[in-house]
């Protein structure tokens, strides 16, 4: 009878693990696939608006999909930023309440780092981008029609003639939708992967992080930013500090986007290789001096507020277990892990292929 028991309380504590990390998973492909749905929705009605309208000329059927595929690409960014930011934030306090982690407002907090590694924490990250964007341009053989395809996308938004598409943009991609992002990566994602150890959760969150961006050229940018996020997110106790780094890293790219536009491409070449070496060599800098000031993750004091964690003697009850049972075979072994990253390989393949 004893025995019985004690078998039931183990796989009770193990489906307890399996639930909060697959809860984590869930959060990126309900993402995906709700952002997917909503941008999907924008465009039909979109489409009906300019037949309505006369601006779509629907006698001329020979070029008629050619003509509704030029609208809706006109207004892609737009119509994907209104959805994302809906989504992000909709889809982290469903994840939060019914995975019982923690909640959202317990995050939003004066952070415990100071401003200075605040600072070093965004020119870091600028910097880290900005090497990652080096080495794209080096392997442009094998990401470069992924990269080109997303740079088109976010180049027709915030280059737009329209000017409330142009704005509408630039807003999302330089503000809002990093801010949406933190709040469902590092306000959601993080704190249900790291129940068990934080320096799992912080790869676990990088990996979704670059997972939800859907296309081959951004996973490993986003992976290498993610884990700069989380750690900075868990040495500060709040999501405000990643929100500024976030913001920081999208709206140098703006910028550098927009003055490049101005120039020669022989120039406009020149302009962006320098930037980038530059803030690379600034921003590795910043790093190190960040990581000497605040040194690795302490799993006891380094910690977010979650519900009804998995106790030292509900892992007690599980022993003996194998290296890494609690963390990677758990999360890897989670179904919604799995739809997020066959989703993604889909959306990567139809990015570097049809478009």
């Amino acid at each position: 009878m004893e025995n019985t028991i004690n078998v039931r309380q183990r796989n009770k504590i193990k489906s307890k693990i399996y639930n909060r990390y697959n809860w984590g998973a869930l959060a990126i492909a309900i993402q995906m696939l709700g952002a997917s749905v909503i941008v999907s929705a924008l465009q039909v009605l979109l489409v009906v608006i300019l037949v309505a309208r006369g601006s779509i000329d629907t006698s001329d059927k020979a070029n008629l999909m050619e003509n509704m595929m030029t609208a809706i690409f006109e207004y892609n960014l737009p119509m994907t930023g209104i959805s994302m930011i809906f989504i992000n934030t909709i889809t982290a306090v469903i994840v939060l309440k019914f995975s019982k982690t923690c909640r959202l407002r317990e995050l939003i907090r004066k952070p415990a780092i100071g401003a200075l590694d605040v600072v070093l924490a965004m020119i870091g990250i600028v910097g880290i981008s900005s090497l990652d964007s080096l080495i794209m341009k080096g392997l442009s053989f094998i990401f470069g029609s992924s990269s080109e395809a997303v740079g088109n996308m976010i180049s027709s938004g915030i280059l737009s003639d329209n000017i409330l598409v142009s704005v509408i943009s630039i807003a999302y991609v330089a503000v809002l939708g990093p801010i949406t992002e933190e709040i469902l990566c590092r306000g959601a994602v993080l704190p249900t992967c790291s129940h068990i150890s934080w320096r799992f959760g912080i790869i676990a969150s990088a990996l979704m992080f670059g997972i939800m961006h859907g296309n081959i050229s951004q996973l490993f940018n986003a992976f290498i930013l993610g884990l700069l996020l989380a750690y900075v997110t868990l040495k500060s106790h709040s999501i405000i500090p990643a929100c500024l780094m976030h913001i920081a890293n999208n709206s140098i790219s703006v910028i550098q986007g927009l003055i490049s536009e101005g120039l020669s491409e022989k120039a406009a070449t020149i302009f962006d290789n320098a930037c980038d070496i530059s803030l690379a060599v600034l921003g590795i800098i910043c790093v190190f001096f960040l990581l000497k000031r605040n040194k690795d993750i302490d799993e006891e004091k380094d910690i977010l507020p979650i519900s009804r964690p998995v106790t030292d003697e509900e892992i007690a009850m599980l022993q003996p277990v194998k290296k890494g049972e609690l963390t990677a075979k758990s999360f890897f072994g989670s179904w919604a892990f799995w739809m997020a990253a066959v989703y993604a390989a889909f959306s990567s393949a139809i990015m570097m292929f049809l478009m």
